[in-house]
């Protein structure tokens, strides 16, 4: 969807009687239903004067075409400035993504990201290059006009027109080299090299003829991008389907099919506890649907999920340049559907849809409906979710069965198009060990007794000192991946002050996971600290240490849990004191019930535990030798 669409000529008309910006923002209004704030207009002003000063060249083509603000299929995103035109016998788009930017910093160990001023404060984002080429390659593999036509390119570049790139050498570090020759950096001295660079690349105007060829085709995947995820899972061993999982696979292929071809919105809920495979199987229906030129995404609230799914996706594959953006492009989080636009997606697939919320924080009020499992449902034609509601761990989560088809019917959905699939059962995590997941299920929800004949597959041992399961859990990071977690009992302290330790019980003084480690769960260095229910839900590894906080005790023989012993730092329990009191002791019990579900099924191989109050720790021994 473009916002605004001109030539050259009529661009700098538009800047130069000052009507530009009113424009745009009546355009926004009009197709996305969407108010500017004060920053994004004076954004708008200060970026397209200086695109004005660039066009003022005389052998630029004033036939050149000019898109601002062109909303990316599949996303929330913009690009600021596309430009169109010829150049000898090849059809060319430029994508310019504009900065305001004086100075960034490097940020060492993270691939393509700075650390910049923006938005009223300090953050981590994309690489100028990294956002543009992004953009670049979302048209090469998705859009059918582009792909399909071998006389046209897409190039990309960014323009940080406030930037003194001699007094701010970061933004060009050799780290950046990947990105930094397909889409090259201009910067405060560069007004000639970008003229150059246009004048270079489109030697002739096209009146945005392509750009319009492109906002009004077809957005499907390419056989670039298929062949890219057939060769990344489907010729994967890791991402083999066993049992019910195959079933489950088959089945949602077979149904998101037959919406492509009658039509028909869908919902389907995929039911399954801790190692059943929803991820895997989540992410082989990606792949199958993605070569079935589908409009297909994998989407989670959980931004650890994704950045680590993607990681391990990555490392697997030689290029990494490539095989990243395209991941990009295909894993979403749950905050990009509120424009409401129907059917904008064939299919969405919701991993930990547990964990979607009432509304987003990115969400301004009044825009969408508020609610991500309705908003999903909107846009998108089959939306699949996987859920297990026994990972519901914040006052905020909303992801239930019942509200899922709740919020299908409001969307209009007919009940014989909303399909709940048997529950996975088959687990495949804890060793194969079906009797472990019991086992945790007895002791946290008074479940069914268990089989004790797990502990011959899988390794579950209880510490009464925190040192010596931290260390036990050390030693076996030497050799697999291991990793300590805690309930959220300890206040953050060491975010503010880094000499301080967040997790102190005797002499035993730990810091929390470092603040914007999105691969706690990976890293190696990570075993230093102390990782939550919000840096490892929806992963696995093969040893857990958990350190059972407070919040989780036995009187009279008796599982208790009580909600005000969480630190006040989290904010899973945001909100629950305005409450009434009964209400407050039911939701907190079931937060604290079920974030200690997901810390303690979330090894392969083994767990290590260490319970602050003694009583629980005799209580987990006593069931381990009924």
């Amino acid at each position: 969807m473009i916002i605004y669409r001109n030539n050259v000529d009529g661009f700098n008309e538009d800047v130069d009687n000052g009507i530009l910006i009113e424009k745009i923002k009546e355009e926004l209004k009009f197709k996305m239903n969407k108010k500017v704030n004060i920053n994004e207009e004076n954004s708008w002003n200060n970026s397209l004067r200086e695109m004005r000063i660039v066009f003022s060249d005389n052998d630029i083509s004033k036939n050149i075409g000019v898109a601002i603000e062109y909303n990316l299929p599949r996303s929330s995103k913009r690009i600021d400035i596309i430009l169109s035109g010829l150049n000898d016998e090849k059809r060319r788009i430029i994508i310019i993504e504009l900065k305001q930017w004086q100075e960034c910093i490097k940020v060492i160990g993270s691939d393509m990201i700075v650390d910049t001023y923006v938005g009223g404060r300090r953050r981590e984002v994309s690489h100028p290059s990294y956002q543009a080429f992004a953009y670049g390659r979302f048209l090469n593999d998705f859009s059918e006009v582009v792909y399909s036509n071998k006389n046209i390119e897409v190039l990309t570049c960014a323009f940080l027109h406030n930037y003194d790139v001699d007094k701010h050498p970061d933004i060009i570090d050799s780290q950046y080299n990947d990105y930094l020759y397909d889409a090259p950096l201009f910067f405060k001295k560069d007004l000639k090299k970008l003229r150059d660079y246009i004048k270079e690349n489109l030697i002739s105007g096209d009146n945005a003829q392509l750009i319009d060829e492109i906002d009004n085709g077809q957005i499907r995947p390419g056989k670039s991008i298929q062949d890219s995820m057939r060769e990344i899972i489907d010729n994967n061993s890791d991402f083999y389907l066993l049992d019910d999982q195959k079933v489950v696979y088959e089945k949602i292929v077979s149904l998101s099919v037959k919406s492509k071809k009658d039509n028909k919105k869908r919902v389907l809920i995929v039911p399954g506890g801790p190692g059943t495979g929803k991820t895997l199987i989540a992410l082989k229906v990606l792949s199958s649907c993605i070569q079935k030129e589908q409009n297909a995404i994998y989407c989670s609230k959980n931004a650890s999920v994704r950045e680590a799914f993607k990681k391990l996706i990555l490392d697997k594959n030689e290029d990494k340049k490539f095989t990243k953006v395209r991941l990009d492009n295909l894993f979403k989080g749950s905050s990009i559907f509120s424009d409401l636009l129907k059917n904008h997606y064939d299919l969405t697939i919701v991993d930990e849809s547990h964990r979607l919320i009432e509304r987003s924080q990115y969400t301004p009020i009044g825009k969408g409906y508020n609610n991500q499992i309705r908003e999903i449902i909107c846009e998108s034609r089959v939306s699949v979710f996987f859920i297990d509601e026994k990972q519901l761990v914040t006052n905020s989560d909303i992801g239930t069965i019942k509200e899922i088809k709740r919020q299908a019917k409001l969307e209009g959905i007919l009940d014989e198009n909303i399909l709940e699939f048997e529950e996975l059962t088959s687990q495949f995590r804890s060793s194969g060990a079906d009797d472990y997941i019991q086992f945790i299920d007895n002791i946290l929800y008074d479940g069914l007794k268990c089989d004790m004949s797990f502990r011959n597959a899988f390794d579950f041992k209880v510490f009464d000192n925190p040192q010596d399961m931290y260390e036990a859990i050390v030693k076996k990071s030497k050799c697999c991946s291991a990793r300590v977690l805690a309930g959220y009992c300890w206040n953050w302290v060491s975010k503010k002050d880094k000499k301080l330790y967040d997790i102190v019980i005797g002499n035993f003084k730990r810091q929390w996971n470092l603040q914007n480690d999105k691969y706690f769960m990976l890293e190696k260095n990570s075993i230093e600290q102390i990782g939550c229910i919000h840096t490892s839900q929806g992963l696995e590894i093969d040893y857990v240490g958990v350190i059972i906080g407070p919040d989780l005790i036995v009187k009279n023989n008796k599982i208790e849990t009580d909600w005000t012993k969480r630190a006040s730092t989290d904010k899973s329990i945001k909100g629950l004191k305005k409450l009434d009191s009964k209400v407050s002791s039911e939701i907190g019990d079931f937060i604290v019930r079920n974030t200690y579900n997901v810390l303690l099924t979330r090894a392969i191989k083994g767990c290590y535990i260490y319970c602050i109050d003694e009583n629980l720790s005799k209580y987990i021994k006593d069931k381990l030798n009924d």
